[in-house]
């Protein structure tokens, strides 16, 4: 039995092109140690990665292109290929080395020949090393591909032994037959007809209670009615939104946890919204300084926790969703107060739909309908009729997190002192900043089309300093005393047309 690729992820691989690869870069920055070297960091990518199944092999397309494609494990394989060395022009600093993981960025791998592709480096300031590892995104699966990736290259200690990480995974199966492909073309057919059919019949039902509900007089959500957005008005037009070019930027800082906890036990809410609101005071500086700053918040995909009161952690995602983050407002506290409400909302309505059992459209099953060829040209057409120019934007970017184990990290030997994750754009979405938490560090990442966005820099040093500008606020009188940010509004009103930079 052939297992095919997952429909979202399959739509990830056809849609992208030279302006918007796909592929996700996460990495690892170690410490220096005099028995470190390409060498060294090779031979472990080479003996822990191909024990994931999807690292050991390959995308085999099927007859005349019609279907997903489905995996085969690669005969004999060999993972030296795919393995690299780098090194980081002088002198090292973060810009430089921040400039090479822009370059692997955006380079695009062809997907017909290799997967992954991994990148010992040198030359980092100080004698320290990073390894890097390039993902397609039939490999990534979201923030879950960089979370697997991980536990196989890391240890617990400066000896443990790799032998106590996850066992081998099982094979997805050898090179399928012709006769295989075409007898899943013909079963795929028919799922996809059930599945279309299934659908309709999900939306057609939602349809009718939305019009029942509104009949009766009643508050019926249908499975058509949008994700209800944390504030109203409509999404402006950005820098964010512009075309892409082939370029990237990105820019690296890290965070102490404390400092998040500081403010989530002062004010209430979870780590994420303080987090999210450094985020919203980085970018409205940044956007007074490069552009203008919009009369509206600007709307990023990222990942929920649930419930979204829980302070004692960061990286719990559940599902995807969008959430307005309020660049407008200028006050801090009245800014986390907004998104401690807007994600509280969203959660309850979430949660009320799961109670209800009302119908909801499956993402995945959609994704797996749309074929390979009418993917790839369908995104053509769109980018190229100037479509997107006339319609109204459907985000600004992304917000993604994960939790990384163990804590204190080795790589090699060698204490990890940095982790970093560089998701890919999309067309009409050009921020990515991507968190990654690391026992009591948080590291930051900020990815952009330096064409459209220039001094990333700046937005990632100043989610530093917003946090600094938040701890501030938690220690001030009367705030920091009490766990709800709500009661903070009435006493740190938004003054719109001050224009302070933070």
């Amino acid at each position: 039995m052939v297992t095919r690729l997952s429909g979202t992820n399959a739509l990830s691989l056809h849609i992208q092109s030279t302006k918007t690869p796909a592929h996700t870069v996460t990495v690892a920055i170690i410490d220096a140690c005099d028995q470190q070297s390409h060498q060294r960091l090779h031979q472990l990518v080479a003996t822990s990665l191909p024990q994931l199944a999807r690292f050991r092999s390959r995308l085999v397309t099927k007859p005349l292109g019609v279907g997903q494609p489905v995996w085969a494990e690669i005969d004999d394989y060999d993972p030296s290929p795919q393995i690299h060395r780098a090194t980081v022009r002088s002198p090292g600093s973060g810009r430089e080395f921040a400039d090479l993981i822009a370059d692997l960025s955006s380079s695009r791998m062809d997907c017909r020949k290799r997967l992954w592709e991994a990148w010992s480096i040198n030359g980092l300031a100080g004698g320290r090393w990073a390894l890097a590892v390039k993902m397609s995104p039939a490999l990534d699966d979201g923030a879950a591909g960089a979370a697997s990736v991980w536990p196989r290259l890391l240890t617990s200690g400066p000896r443990a032994d790799l032998a106590n990480s996850p066992p081998t995974e099982p094979s997805l199966g050898s090179a399928p037959s012709v006769g295989e492909l075409v007898t899943d073309v013909l079963t795929e057919m028919v799922e996809n007809h059930v599945t279309g059919a299934w659908l309709i019949t999900k939306t057609v039902s939602g349809v009718l209670q939305a019009v029942r509900g509104r009949l009766l007089g009643t508050r019926v959500q249908a499975a058509t009615t949008p994700p209800v957005s944390s504030m109203s008005g409509p999404v402006p037009h950005t820098v964010f939104n512009a075309p892409l070019t082939n370029r990237r930027a990105v820019a690296f800082a890290s965070i102490p946890l404390t400092d998040v906890k500081t403010v989530s036990d002062a004010f209430g809410g979870s780590l994420t919204n303080v987090v999210l609101a450094a985020c919203t005071l980085s970018l409205r500086a940044w956007l007074q300084r490069h552009d203008k700053v919009p009369n509206h918040p600007l709307l990023m995909r990222m990942p929920f926790e649930s419930p979204a009161m829980d302070p004692t952690g960061i990286g719990k995602a559940l599902t995807m969703g969008r959430l307005r983050i309020p660049v407008h407002l200028d006050d801090p506290v009245q800014i986390l107060a907004n998104l401690h409400t807007a994600t509280g909302r969203l959660n309850a309505i979430r949660g009320r739909s799961n109670e209800s059992n009302s119908p909801t459209i499956d993402l995945q099953a959609m994704a797996s309908l749309i074929p390979p060829a009418v993917a790839h040209l369908g995104m053509q057409l769109y980018t190229g009729s100037g479509l997107r120019h006339r319609l109204a934007p459907i985000c600004h970017g992304s917000v993604s997190y994960i939790a990384v184990e163990p804590v204190p990290a080795y790589c090699a030997g060698a204490k990890v002192v940095g982790m970093h994750t560089v998701a890919p754009l999309a067309e009409e979405s050009g921020l990515n900043i991507a968190l990654t938490c690391r026992g009591e560090q948080l590291d930051v990442s900020v990815c952009a089309c330096p064409d459209n966005v220039p001094a990333v820099d700046d937005i990632v040093t100043g989610i530093a300093q917003s946090v600094d500008i938040l701890v501030a606020a938690a220690q001030e009188s009367p705030r920091g005393q009490g766990r709800s940010v709500v009661t903070e509004m009435t006493t740190h009103r938004a003054n719109h047309s001050r224009g302070q930079r933070y």
